[in-house]
Formats: structure tokens, sequence, C-alpha cells
């Protein structure tokens, strides 16, 4: 969504920094492969890069290091949201994900030295936080394509380059010493870099070796609800007093305020070893290692509703529910939870570049990229969950963004919701405590669902390809000419991990009816000013039950005699995608009215066989397990499969005009793909919920899916009015089809021996299944393709700096619209283009003798980022977000600088929403974080 009524403040800074003055201060941008690596300080970076984006053939942006092993922001992905069209989204505080003209992550190429890196995301997106930045020299954004590229980005192609020994050409040795102090978490943590180059043999063989460490201690305090539910069975005599209501109905799904805390651990590495035996040949062989791990522990109080079971309900205008009451059948639940994600993430590759004549260079790249995240026993998503039934009423209070939930305090302040005595002692979950057999009596809080789950992810990329270059070494006609083959083999494992579908995860369900004193010893305070800077945070409950989660399912486990370990599912698969290419490109040059002319034309050729494999067990049972909670049994697994296979024929063409000395033009047109998600692909069938009352849902994959087509037009005019300025304006345009919409339809699953899958829910004894029972509906979700869209946009980018003052600024601003946009009173509406979003970006700077200082600016309008809801049914909205961060420095010597960072000054906070406004969904604060280093060169 675009609120334009901003924008005339972006068009105001925009133009200041477009004819403030003379001089500038430009993105950092840069094609292929760094010719040099040895810049220093923030102007000759950026006036580097505004002349390789003068001299690119199509539209470019980039990213280039200030000095070796500095890059400008700490992760890669923030540095990239400076660049106009490109926006991120974040994890943590950290940048994660990049999204560039509307286009989120899996529609972006992500490459290292040209070669495309595997990812353990589930997605096609790659994670840019995997990767520290003192191991990368700079980041290419091609928004335009070309066919000597590998395809996949609609959005852009992203290639990552790291220094090479023989282009720095001499011993280099730069390393970096800092600690970083998260406010929320109060921990300082350290970090280093170290890169070493130097070159031997009169210059013949290079070492280059980078590495890098990284700790990070976080406390993230947020408050959620996993989604919104539409048009449930609420009573109606007990809507707007009796009235009812006729409309649609929105339900919260739940509502949870939450503490998380994180420890991230960045681990990675760099070697670079090349050969030049002549001046006609380099050799270039390097590994690229990154160890990533977020280890989490979190804590949670909140409560879960149940649509029948609502009394007092008021609806606003559009039918949400923004005042209820229940007390039968409601749960409020403490909850211990991890979201560990454990990553390693190498790519290793060899490269030979061979001048055969004058005229013509052959090039030769193999290489292998593997990534993984590890199933961790299910700790990507683990819940240990004690509960109790309970009252609550919920209300939306108006103007505010969190909700107010109230009714379950007690009276006694040695009460807190959830806390539990057994036999008069304080239960300590980190020890086996006395009164086992009252303590698995319902007549005690308990333990309700314990919960291990989670993907193991292996992604395996081989590739290799041949690439020639013919040079006619004449300055018209045909200048040069392209042309090369590519054979890449992907194979994607994705493995379900959890203790769900065997039915551990219950063995303790139940609610009793009271919660039972507790001692403050085991009661976690989250402090007076959580969330303080979200409206109606003032009445949330700052006090819960904090228990010890893994010593909580050893207890259970030892008392139980049941593991409560993840297992692997059979609902498992892996995706291998074999994809042969050939292309030819050729550059000519003339003039057109007295103005230098050149112009690019090629074609790519790519040919696709994808192969599904996985397995795939029958339900043959539901199994109830408490008032909530059913349990499916499945029979013996069975392997299935499927085989697709497509062509694609991409055409580009690109002009570039040199109207005057320090004015261009540029016009391209292409045709991109967007390969469709692996994990959509997936044929097997994963059920999701399974409550009773016919709340039955699942979800199911698409082999037959085939890739996202994109016609793409780009016009852009860039006016260079001084070595160290530019200001650019450009327009583009995407036609897309094949766009992935997920449906729904309801199914039944038969039974191996025959007839249908029954509810038990359904009868009249939920306990003894009878012929009441009905058959079991599930609503399955499914992909499918079919959709098209239109993607139109205009960037505006200037740098400048203001003379020899030291003094400079750059700001860029992005405007994107689609013909899908979503209209949020349509229920029915099952597709709209995500991601779309206005943004704006400022950054100022003073360089002059031995200071540094940066200050920048981004915003990111309110933008639709997803169309499905963790537990809802309902869309995903990010509202409006801004974020200040400053960096300076001060040069002790020649080789010695200390440093300062801060980033999210003022402290903003992430939160989102469903269908309208008042939908609260999340409320994320990272905190502030400042860091303090020294830095070396030589």
């Amino acid at each position: 969504m675009v609120h334009r009524n901003k924008w005339s403040r972006a068009l105001m800074t925009f133009m200041a920094a477009a004819f403030g003055a003379r001089e500038g201060l430009a993105e950092e941008v840069e094609q292929g492969v760094i010719e040099e690596v040895t810049v220093t300080g923030i102007r000759a970076s950026l006036t580097r890069s505004r002349d390789m984006k003068r001299e690119a053939g199509g539209v470019v942006d980039a990213i280039s290091s200030e000095d070796i092993g500095k890059f400008p922001d700490t992760n890669l992905a923030e540095s990239l949201q400076r660049i106009s069209g490109v926006s991120i989204d974040r994890s943590g505080g950290e940048g994660q994900a990049i999204t560039v003209r509307g286009f989120g992550p899996e529609f972006n190429t992500v490459l290292v030295n040209g070669r495309q890196i595997a990812s353990e995301d589930l997605s096609r997106g790659f994670s840019f936080d995997t990767l520290a930045s003192e191991l990368v020299s700079g980041i290419v954004v091609h928004k335009t394509s070309t066919a000597s590229m590998q395809s996949g980005g609609i959005g852009s192609t992203v290639n990552i380059t790291t220094a090479r020994p023989l282009d720095i050409g001499e011993f280099r040795i730069a390393g970096s010493i800092k600690e970083l102090h998260d406010e929320n978490s109060e921990h300082t943590t350290p970090q280093a870099s170290l890169l070493i180059s130097d070159t031997f043999a009169e210059d013949r063989f290079g070492v280059l070796l980078a590495l890098s460490y990284q700790e990070r201690q976080t406390r993230l305090n947020q408050a959620q609800t996993d989604g919104w539910l539409e048009n449930t069975d609420i009573p109606q005599s007990e809507i707007n007093g009796g009235a009812g209501w006729s409309g649609n109905t929105f339900l919260a799904r739940n509502y949870d305020h939450k503490v998380t805390f994180e420890e991230r651990t960045r681990k990675g590495g760099n070697l670079v070893l090349q050969f030049a035996p002549s001046d006609s040949v380099r050799v270039t062989a390097d590994a690229l290692y990154s160890d990533f791990d977020i280890e989490t522990d979190a804590t949670s109080f909140g409560h879960w509703f149940t649509a029948p079971n609502l009394e007092d309900v008021v609806t606003d205008e559009n039918g949400t529910i923004i005042d209820l009451y229940q007390e039968v059948g409601l749960a409020t639940d403490m909850h211990a939870k991890k979201f560990d994600r454990l990553t390693e993430t190498a790519s290793y590759g060899f490269n030979v570049s061979w001048d055969v004549s004058d005229s013509l260079n052959l090039s030769f790249d193999v290489n292998t990229s593997d990534a993984e995240r590890e199933p961790n026993n299910g700790g990507g998503d683990q819940l240990s969950l004690i509960g109790y039934a309970n009252r609550v009423r919920l209300q939306l209070m108006p103007g505010e963004i969190l909700p107010y939930a109230s009714g379950f305090e007690s009276a006694n302040p040695n009460i807190y919701s959830g806390q539990q005595e057994i036999d008069g002692v304080a239960y300590n979950p980190a020890v086996t405590p006395a009164g086992v057999s009252d303590y698995l009596d319902t007549s005690n809080s308990r333990a309700h669902v314990m919960l291990r789950r989670g993907w193991a992810v292996e992604d395996d990329i081989d590739q290799f390809r041949i690439d020639a270059t013919w040079n006619e070494g004449q300055t018209s006609g045909l200048t040069r000419a392209r042309f090369g083959a590519m054979l890449s083999q992907e194979t994607k494992a994705l493995e379900r991990w959890d203790n769900e579908g065997v039915g551990i995860h219950c063995t303790f369900c139940g609610y009793p009816d009271s919660p039972l004193p507790m001692t403050d010893q085991w009661v976690f305070n989250a402090g007076d000013d959580f969330l303080s800077g979200v409206s109606g945070s003032g009445r949330m409950p700052h006090r819960w039950l904090r228990h010890n989660g893994e010593a909580q399912f050893a207890y259970l486990e030892s008392v139980s005699g049941v593991s409560f370990d993840a297992v692997r599912r059979d609902n498992s698969f892996v995706v291998d995608e074999d994809t042969s290419a050939v292309y030819i490109e050729l550059d000519f040059a003339g003039e057109l009215a007295g103005m230098p002319i050149s112009a690019t034309a090629g074609a790519r050729y790519e040919s696709t066989d994808v192969k599904v494999k996985g397995t795939q067990a029958p339900v043959i049972r539901l199994d109830i397990l408490d008032a909530t909670e059913m349990l499916a049994a499945f029979g013996p697994a069975t392997p299935i499969g499927a085989e697709s296979d497509y062509d694609a024929l991409l055409p580009n063409f690109s002009l570039k005009l040199d109207i005057t000395d320090t004015l261009v033009a540029r016009f391209a047109v292409s045709q991109t793909i967007t390969r469709p998600t692996l994990e959509n692909m997936a044929p097997v069938t994963t059920l999701v919920t399974t409550r009773q009352g016919g709340n039955l849902a699942a979800a199911s994959g698409n082999p037959e899916l085939v890739p996202f087509e994109s016609d793409n037009i780009d016009l852009s005019l860039e006016w260079y009015y001084n070595p160290s300025s530019y200001v650019a304006a450009g327009y583009f345009q995407k036609d897309v089809t094949n766009f992935i919409i997920t449906g729904t339809e309801d199914r039944t699953f038969e039974l191996p021996g025959g007839g249908l899958l029954l509810d038990p829910s359904t009868g009249t004894d939920v306990n003894n299944p009878d012929p009441a029972d009905t058959p079991a509906v599930f609503t399955v979700t499914l992909p499918s393709n079919g959709e098209t869209a239109k993607v139109t946009g205009f960037e505006l980018s200037a740098l400048h700096t203001f003379g020899e003052s030291g003094f400079g600024i750059m700001a860029n601003a992005t405007f994107v619209d689609s013909d899908a946009e979503l209209d949020v009173a349509d229920i029915t509406q099952t597709f709209a283009v995500t991601g779309l979003s206005d943004s704006l970006n400022a950054v100022a700077f003073f360089e002059k003798g031995p200071y540094q200082v940066r200050l920048a600016y981004n915003e990111r309008e309110e933008f639709l980022q997803r169309l499905t809801q963790t537990n809802g049914d309902g869309v995903v909205f990010v509202d409006d977000y801004y974020q200040w961060d400053i960096s300076g420095s001060y040069d002790i010597n020649d080789h010695l600088t200390v440093f300062f960072e801060g980033l999210n000054l003022t402290e903003e906070v992430v939160t989102k929403h469903g269908r309208f406004r008042n939908h609260f969904l999340l409320a994320e604060d990272s905190g502030r974080r400042w860091a303090l280093g020294v830095r070396a060169t030589f």
C-alpha cells in the first residue's frame, strides 16, 4: 500500500540531495569481479562505484568496500537497503532477506563470484545474515538481465564478490576487534576479523585468507497473535447483545506476550589461491565457509480462544471481534519455546581464465556449494507448555496497537497465572519434585502439548560453465561477442522432524480448573518498560511463570518412560533439478545524430528437468487426546514421486546513449524467469491442524508447477554532473505470468482397506466412535500457476558532496505499484503481489583528515508480506518502519583506526497486522545496539 502523503518529504529530500551542490556521494556500484580492492575512505569508494555505474551497459547498482576487509555496514542486507529499489526483511533486528522492486527473496538470484550459492532456507531465497560482511569486497545488483547471467532473478541478480590476492598485488593485512553492546539484553559480546593477502614469485602466485568471528546476545520483546480466524462458529446469540452479525467475522486465534533471548554466533572464512603461469593464464581456487547459529530461549504467556465458547461478543463495522469473554474451554498457557537455527554454508570454486589471443578469452569455471540446517531434535520450533483452564476478556482498544487481556489476574499477589505447587512444595522443573503422582493429577497446572518440530535442510549445487569473449578491437559496429554454456544440478532435501505425528507430544494433555500458589523464585519479570514504545503496553502483564523447557521435557520423559524426541517424518522429500543452458550476446557501438550509442543483444536458452521424490504415509485413524486435541494415526509409508520438465528462451536487448559528456540515457527489454519454490513442488500431503469440532487442515504441493515468466522494460536517465556526483531517474515495468496462488479444497481421505477416514469428535460420544461419526473433511491448501500481474515503478537517486568541506549526502526514493493489490474486504481473493512498498534512503557523511562520520536513514512503507498466517485465515501486513544508524571513526595514524557504530538509534519497533489495521499480529522490539572497536591495516 502506498501512502502518498509522506512522499512530498521524500521528493524534497531527493531534490535537496540532487541539486544542493556540485560534488557527490553515490551508491557504490561495481560490475562483475572487482579489479582493485584497495580503496580508502567513503568518498574514494563511492566515486569508484559511480564511475562503474556510468560505464555499465545495463541498470546496475552496487556496494563496495571502503578499504580491504571493511564493508560500509556490518550486515550485507543492511548495506543493500541503501540501494534504490531494494528493501529488506529483518530477523532479530538484523537484515536477513531482500526484496527488489517489490519481488521477494525467492525472486532474486544470489551468486558468489558469479556462481550460485546454496541456501539453508526452505525456499530459494538466500539469507544474507549467514555471511559476515568482512569476507565480502563488493555486492553488485543487476536490475536488468543479460544472456550471460544465470537465470532465476525476476527481481534482480545479486553477485557477491570476494577479494583476490593478484588483484591486490602486494602484501596487505587488515584486522579489527570490537565489542557490541545490546541495550535490550544488556550484554556486550566480542567480534573480530582478520584478512591477510600476499603475492610471491614476482606476483605469479597469490594467497588470501580472511577470517571472521561474531557473537551477539539479544533480547526481543514481543507481543503476538498467530492469526485471525474468518467466519468461525460463534453463537449468534452471543454477538452484539443477541442481535447477531450477518457479515464476515474475524476472531483472534490467541494473544501472547513473549520475550525471546537469542545467542547468535557467526564464524566464517575465505581462502583464495591464485596462480598466473603466464601473462595470458590465471588460475583461481577459492573456498568460502560460514557457520551461523541462532540459539534461543523464549518465555511467553498467552490465551487460546475457541469460537463456540465465546460470550458477550462485540463486533466493529468490519466484523472484527473487538470485545469477547471466554470461560468455558479457554486455556491460559505458559510457554518455554525455542526457535533455533543452526546452519552451515560452503562454496568451493576453480576457475581458469585463458587469453587464447589478443581477441579471444576463454573461461572455465567449476564450483560446488552446499548448505544445511540441522534438525536439532526439532529445536527449530520447540514448545514446552504448562497451562490451566481460565477466564479472559479480550478487547481491541480504539487507537491502540496492543489488545487488552484482562480477567485472569488473581487477588492473591502470590498467585501468578499458570503457577503450581506440588504437595506444598514449589515446583522446580530443573529437579524431580516431590509428589510425582500429584503432579500428574489434573488438579494442578500441568504440561499440555510438548512439541519438538522443525525442518532439516540440505542443499547441494554443482555447476560447470565455459564462457568465451571475442573482442573485435574496434570502436564501431560489432565490438564484442560473448557465448557460452552451463550445466547446473541442484538437489534440495527437506526433512520434517517432529513428535506430533507419533502422538507423544500430548502424553500429559489436560487442563486443571485453576492454578495454585508459587513463590516469586520461578516468576519471570519482563520489566516495567516491556514494549513501552507501543501503544497499549501499559495494561500488559509483566510477570508470568518461566520454566526450563528442556528440564520439563527430561522430567516428563523420566516419569512416563516415553521419549519426546523428534523423529523424521514420512512427509519428507527431495527435489532434483538439472538445468542446461547456452547463450550468445553481442555488443555494438556507433553514433546516433552525433551521439555515441552502444547496444547489447542476446538470448539464453535453458532446459530444466525436475524430479521430486518422497514418502507418504496414509492416515488410518483420528484419536481424541483431550478436550481440544486429536491425533492422526498413520499406516505404512509408501514412496511417491513425480517428474516434469520445461524449456525457456530468454532474449534481452539494451541501449546506452551518451547524449552529452555528462548525460546518459538507457533502455532495456528482456524476458526473465523465476523457478517455483521447492517446498511448493513436493507432492506429499501434510496434516496441519487436527482439532476437534471440524477444525481440520492439511497442505499439499504440486510438482507440475512451472516458472514465473516476466517481460521487462527499463528506462533511465543519468546526469553525471561532475567527477563524483550524479542524479538518476528510472522507470521499470514487469509483466509477470504464472504467478503461484494458494487455493483450498475440501478433501476426505480414503482408508487403505476401503471406506473414509472418520472424525470421532462429531459422534454422540467423543471418546467412543460410533456410526454417528461423520467423514473427516480437511481443508487442504495447494499451490497452482495461473495469475498475472503488472508491476511498475520509479526510482530516483542522487549523490552529492559539498566541495572540499568533507560533507556529502546520498538519497534515493522508490515508488512501486501493481494492478494486483489486495482488496482487504474481499476474503475470497487468493492472489495479490506481495512485497510492494515505497521506500526512502538518505545517507549523510563527513570525511576529512582523520575523521569519518556517517548517518543513515531508511524508511519502508507498509507492505503486504504474506497471503497466509501462521495459524489463521488472513493475510500479513508489515507496518511502516524507519531506522536511523550511525557510524564514525578516527585515524590515529596511517595504520590504526578507532571506530564506533550505532544501530536503530531511536529504538523503532516492527509491527504487523492482518486484513484490517486492528487485526494485531506482532510487535517486536529488538532495541538499540552500539559497537566500539579498533581496526588496523598494514
